[in-house]
């Protein structure tokens, strides 16, 4: 069996898989002690014939590609853009793209093998836009909605955290509600709003999926998004893996 981590901003989301079966899944904070901690429960009396990493925290690469070695006798392979990926770029500097973004779009085109828009909605909220010939264009960063909300909760004085939910009505009639409908029908007005504008401006349809801790709620808020699919920046570091292992 193979091990997937993607090491992210928050947490660490881990995945077993058997061939290209997810037979376990597990996420835990950003922890180190916590993490390994749960990621040996997890793994106890599994046999591991390899171990992938796409880490967006460089510190927590080499703690975790040391404990593998050291608890497992196995030197993970390291996602970087410049193995492998079965793609090829528009980008200037591939080298700065974020593994879990390619990850992302290596799983997308592994699993649905159209032009994809893939709409990673975590600590940032991503948009990478590929071709299904495997020809990564480009994409797009902001602040992830719980981001907004912490952001918006150190700058002012008055204003304090609620609840991030879906409001009943657009317009708020409390400031709980006018923050809710801010940060929520905001981002969903805004996500909504870029892949029209994706697909005005390169004349093509694309289909949209949407993955990351809050995309199954946004998704099913924004018309353009056809599919929520959770595990699929796990799948992609598993075929990063097998394209290169």
């Amino acid at each position: 069996m193979v091990v997937v981590l993607d090491i992210g901003n928050t947490n660490i989301h881990l995945g077993l898989y058997n061939g290209e079966k997810l037979v376990k899944k597990a996420i835990c904070p950003l922890t180190e002690k916590f993490s390994k901690d749960k990621i040996l429960n997890v793994l106890k009396n599994k046999r591991m014939d390899g171990v992938a990493i796409a880490s967006v925290v460089p510190r927590f690469t080499s703690k975790f590609s040391k404990f593998f070695k050291e608890r497992f006798n196995i030197s993970p392979l390291i996602i970087s853009p410049n193995m492998d990926c079965h793609l090829k770029f528009g980008y200037r500097k591939p080298g700065t793209l974020g593994t879990d973004r390619i990850a992302g779009v290596v799983g997308g085109l592994a699993r649905y093998k159209r032009n994809l828009i893939i709409v990673d909605f975590g600590t940032a909220t991503t948009l990478d836009i590929i071709l299904k010939d495997g020809y990564y264009l480009g994409g797009i960063i902001f602040p992830g909605i719980g981001t907004l909300m912490d952001a918006l909760v150190e700058r002012t004085s008055l204003l304090k955290k609620v609840s991030l939910k879906k409001p009943a009505h657009i317009i708020g009639t409390s400031t709980e509600e006018c923050i809710q409908s801010g940060i929520f029908n905001g981002a969903v007005a805004m996500v909504s709003g870029l892949i029209r504008m994706i697909r005005k401006e390169y004349r093509k349809k694309f289909l949209c999926v949407a993955t990351g801790g809050w995309g199954k709620i946004m998704s099913s808020q924004i018309e353009e998004i056809k599919y929520f699919d959770p595990d699929l920046c796990l799948f992609g570091i598993l075929k990063i893996y097998y394209y290169n292992a």
